[in-house]
């Protein structure tokens, strides 16, 4: 916990930071290993099928992101204060709450399996790949769930390299799985998600004995914790629809993109998607590596430790947003080629890339401050933060830029929905952010 109380220079902050960077870019991968080998052994439908199904990993995922986070902020600021007992109690609960409602999941998306497959997009023509990839991913629900759970409070507990071997791990067998399953076997999406699933149950697993024998916060008998949920669920919520907007924007661009271009079109979107998870996972990694530092230090009533970690923050997300457009930019053309050979696929990708691009020059400040927010309690602004640029304008900008200038308001849709929001989140930082750093 040293590096919570300690002061740190930039390069160790930097240091402190890659755990986090890294764990979140491990996660980015895991759907992009999966489009990888599915469309390099079983075509492009394939691919498109598995973009369809998600919206589903985003629910998922963003339900234990938001959990995770919010809970996250209140076992920090107890930790802080040296309410050990308290933390352990909250983080107890917490999890069994996470097991509910992941079963619920898993046996939702098994009973209404086909009709969640035709109401996410899929055509007739998709749906032999959708519906084996979505059933698999459903079954996965409670280790695809604690997962990502566990290696976000790895963080509050101070240990985020746990995280990173439990990210490490999970791509690893991933790759290995995914090669047997997809390259030797020729299962398509269903061998695809197959890999996924065991891979992550392994991640899981790692992180449950963690918590089981070498943790700080520890599980111990709990009670009902109503508040703490209630606070929990509002206080993450901003970060569940940071996870969710990549679902929420996929299954509007889905729709759309059939219209224009079928097929293919989706193909498209799937790529620049993938190639949209690993440069934020830069952005999320920050966000959630500063994040238990704050909530630490509003507890123990340390300004000086937060101010030094915003600094520390803000110089890191200008130098990566910048660099961030640049490679996507300048090895757009290399990196699309890993998903589709020359064709039309190909050349919508590229086309839609160079518009969308702009996006990470936005997206960084908003995510981190977003991720601010809720490491300071604030869940109303952290979500009028994620909902803006995950919802709101990204519906409005969707629903109205192809009608205005054609078919490239599309791919404009996300960069817009940043740039307006990126002035909302400097306004709630210069209102209502400075208030801890006295």
């Amino acid at each position: 916990m040293n590096c919570f109380e300690n002061k740190m220079t930039y390069p160790q902050f930097l240091k402190y930071l890659i755990p986090s960077v890294l764990t979140m870019i491990f996660l980015s991968f895991y759907t992009t290993i999966d489009g990888y080998f599915v469309s390099k052994y079983a075509g492009s439908d394939a691919l498109a099928g598995i973009n369809i199904v998600i919206p589903v990993t985003c629910v998922i995922f963003g339900t234990s992101v938001m959990l995770a986070t919010g809970a996250g902020a209140i076992i920090g600021e107890k930790m802080g204060q040296k309410k050990d007992h308290e933390a352990n109690q909250i983080f107890t609960f917490i999890t069994l709450v996470l097991l509910v409602l992941a079963t619920f999941f898993t046996i939702f998306g098994l009973v209404f399996l086909k009709p969640v497959c035709r109401f996410l997009g899929s055509s007739e023509r998709l749906l032999a790949h959708v519906l084996p990839y979505a059933k698999v991913i459903f079954l996965g629900s409670i280790p695809m769930s604690f997962k990502l759970f566990f290696e976000y409070l790895v963080r509050t507990d101070g240990s985020p390299k746990v995280g990173l071997w439990m990210s490490m791990t999970g791509l690893v067998l991933n790759v290995i799985f995914d090669y047997i399953l997809v390259g030797v076997f020729r299962l398509g999406t269903y061998g695809a998600a197959w890999g996924t699933t065991l891979s992550i149950t392994v991640s899981a697993l790692i992180g449950l004995i963690y918590f089981l024998r070498f943790s700080h916060i520890r599980f111990c008998r709990t009670r009902m914790h109503a508040d703490v949920l209630v606070k929990s669920c509002t206080n993450g919520s901003s970060e569940m629809l940071t996870e969710m907007s990549t679902g929420i924007t996929t299954f509007l661009f889905n729709i759309i993109i059939l219209r224009h271009y079928g097929e293919d079109g989706v193909a498209a979107v799937t790529i620049i998607m993938y190639l949209y998870y690993f440069f934020i996972a830069f952005y999320m990694g920050i966000a959630v590596a500063a994040a238990p530092i704050v909530s630490f230090n509003v507890g123990a009533g340390n300004p000086a430790k937060i101010r030094e970690t915003l600094r520390y923050s803000f110089r890191t997300i200008a130098l990566t947003s910048v660099a961030v457009m640049a490679i996507s930019l300048g090895l757009g053309q290399p990196l699309i080629h890993l998903f589709a050979g020359p064709g039309h696929v190909f050349d919508l990708t590229w086309e839609g890339l160079r518009l969308f691009s702009p996006v990470f020059l936005f997206i960084g400040w908003n995510v981190f401050l977003s991720g601010y927010f809720t490491a300071l309690g604030n869940g109303f602004l952290s979500a009028l933060i994620s909902t803006l640029r995950s919802l709101i304008l990204v519906v409005l900008f969707i629903l109205l830029l192809p009608k205005l200038i054609g078919v490239n308001g599309i791919w404009l849709t996300m960069p817009c929905a940043e740039a307006v929001t990126i002035f909302i989140s400097a306004y709630c930082y210069r209102a209502h952010g400075r208030a801890y750093l006295a």
